[in-house]
C-alpha cells in the first residue's frame, strides 16, 4: 500500500503537477493566466518547487532499496496522446487508476497480486467532468501506455536522471 502511495505522488508529479494544497478549498484551475500565476507564485498552487519534487522522489526511491530494484521507479506518458485527451474542454479533472496490463491477464494472472512489477503494471487516465462524469475521447477509449521505468526508462537527456536538475 506505501508503494501505491508513493508511486501515485511520483506519478502525479512528472505527469500533470502534485497534489500538494495549501488551502483545502482549492478547486481545479480553468484558465491558463491563472496557471501561470499559481506556477510563479505557489499560492494555492498544483504546482511544488524542483526541491520539493526531487525531496519526494528521493524518498520514494529510497524506500525501494529493501524490496529490490526492479519496483517501479516512474511512469512515461505520451504527450501528444494527452493533449488530444484534454483537449476537450470539459475535462476538468484527471483520474490516475492503477490497473494490470493486458499481457499480464493474458499470461493468466487475472487478479493476481503484481506488487510493482514493471511488466504487469499501468496506468490508465481518465478525464473527470465538472459533474464527476467521466469523460472519453471522441472515439470512446481511455488512455493507457504509460511506460514503466525499469522496463522502460529513459537512458538519455536530462530526464535520465531520477531527480530533476535546476
Amino acid at each position: 500500500m506505501k508503494n501505491h502511495f508513493f508511486l501515485t505522488i511520483i506519478v502525479l508529479t512528472c505527469l500533470i503537477a502534485a497534489c500538494t494544497k495549501k488551502n483545502a478549498a482549492t478547486k481545479p484551475v480553468t484558465d491558463n493566466k491563472d496557471v501561470h500565476s499559481m506556477a510563479m507564485t505557489g499560492v494555492d498552487s498544483p504546482f511544488i518547487t524542483i526541491d520539493s519534487a526531487n525531496k519526494m522522489v528521493n524518498s520514494y526511491l529510497g524506500s525501494l532499496t529493501a524490496s529490490g530494484n526492479n519496483d517501479i521507479k516512474s511512469f512515461t506518458i505520451d504527450a501528444d496522446a494527452l493533449r488530444y485527451y484534454l483537449q476537450n474542454n470539459n475535462v476538468k479533472r484527471i483520474r490516475i487508476s492503477f490497473a494490470h496490463t493486458l499481457s499480464y491477464i493474458n499470461n493468466g494472472h487475472k487478479n493476481n497480486y503484481a506488487g510493482m512489477n514493471p511488466s504487469a503494471i499501468t496506468l490508465i487516465i481518465s478525464g473527470i467532468s465538472s459533474d464527476n462524469n467521466y469523460i472519453y475521447t471522441p472515439e470512446n477509449t481511455l488512455m493507457d501506455h504509460a511506460f514503466p521505468c525499469p522496463a522502460n526508462c529513459i537512458d538519455n537527456g536530462s530526464a535520465a536522471n531520477d531527480n530533476f536538475p535546476q
